[in-house]
């Protein structure tokens, strides 16, 4: 009996959140907990994943990334261009990457090497991001109808998530450089003491930089796989993604203060926000009021996770 206490103690709070919505949501529906529903949710939160893997690196490392959002936008729209253009899927998809990639590196330019506050600096490039995805666009979707591009984001005889399975390579990519790489390694040492891993020879203004490219690089991707699954690219489709993203990422057990953080347990924050979303629809929530009511369940789910966080510090 004791030991299945300490098993239930140990269980992350999120995920006993998640229980208690799907066991909610589940009443209203005898569809929700079906196979093909779970698996149009696996569909719609994989991009979703992407960007919140890209926001816990940053955050591993110490920083914040406030444009994210406007990342993954602009890179779908160059990717929309490109697929317009005529262009090879394998460039096509170079094309949205980089694109992230370049962004990225502004970002690390602006704080790791000019010194800038990462709040200001990612606010700021999220204006222009923003603004330039409304120049390209001229305000209005670019439509992509390439078969062999749209395939990377389909729902494949309604069953088979293409989208789920790119973000499942991404995220096991991204996991390698966690885990078996210097800039994985780096990244915790920045973010659990930066001043401590530049007396110890660490090149910190690089792997800085290289954090911020990286996480451009993989929003870029996500913008990718978003315009191939949703067959536009809206020029303000990112804004908010940054929000949950972090969200995710904090509710995935992640500090903003001490370089703490997996991208193995950003997965139940994103796995949450996509209950949420999913839940909210199938008990008929106005489509107005879902994002107050996602963003209100969020904070009192991160706000639920600090305190039973501190109460077991607390006994240790």
């Amino acid at each position: 009996m004791n030991k299945i206490i300490k098993r239930i103690k140990n269980i992350p709070p999120v995920l006993i959140v998640i229980f208690i919505l799907v066991i909610v949501f589940s009443q209203f529906s005898r569809n929700y907990l079906t196979i093909r529903n779970l698996l149009i949710i696996l569909q719609q939160s994989s991009v979703l994943l992407v960007i919140s893997i890209a926001a816990t690196f940053v955050i591993i490392s110490g920083g914040l990334d406030l444009s994210l959002g406007a990342i993954m936008t602009i890179s779908g729209v160059t990717t929309a261009l490109a697929v317009n253009a005529g262009l090879p899927i394998i460039l096509v998809i170079a094309i949205g990457g980089l694109t992230g990639f370049a962004c990225g590196a502004v970002n690390g330019t602006l704080i790791a090497i000019a010194g800038m506050r990462p709040f200001i600096a990612t606010l700021g490039l999220q204006g222009i991001l923003y603004g330039f995805s409304l120049a390209l666009t001229n305000k209005v979707g670019i439509h992509v109808s390439n078969e062999k591009f749209i395939f990377l984001g389909d729902l494949v005889n309604r069953v088979v998530p293409m989208a789920a399975i790119s973000c499942a390579i991404i995220f096991l990519f991204a996991l390698y450089v966690q885990n078996h790489t210097t800039l994985g390694r780096y990244a915790y040492a920045i973010g659990g003491n930066e001043e401590g891993a530049r007396l110890s020879g660490v090149n910190t203004t690089f792997w800085k930089w290289l954090v911020y490219a990286f996480a451009g690089l993989l929003c870029g991707l996500g913008g990718v796989i978003l315009v191939a699954r949703l067959e536009v690219a809206d020029p303000i489709v990112g804004i908010q993604w940054e929000f949950e993203a972090i969200a995710a990422t904090i509710l995935g057990g992640s500090s903003l203060r001490i370089g703490k953080g997996d991208i193995r347990g950003t997965i139940i924050g994103v796995l949450l926000i996509a209950i949420l979303r999913s839940g909210l629809n199938v008990v008929r929530v106005p489509s107005i009021w879902q994002p107050a009511t996602i963003g209100t369940i969020i904070i009192l789910s991160i706000v639920f996770q600090v305190i039973i966080t501190k109460k077991e510090l607390g006994k240790k």
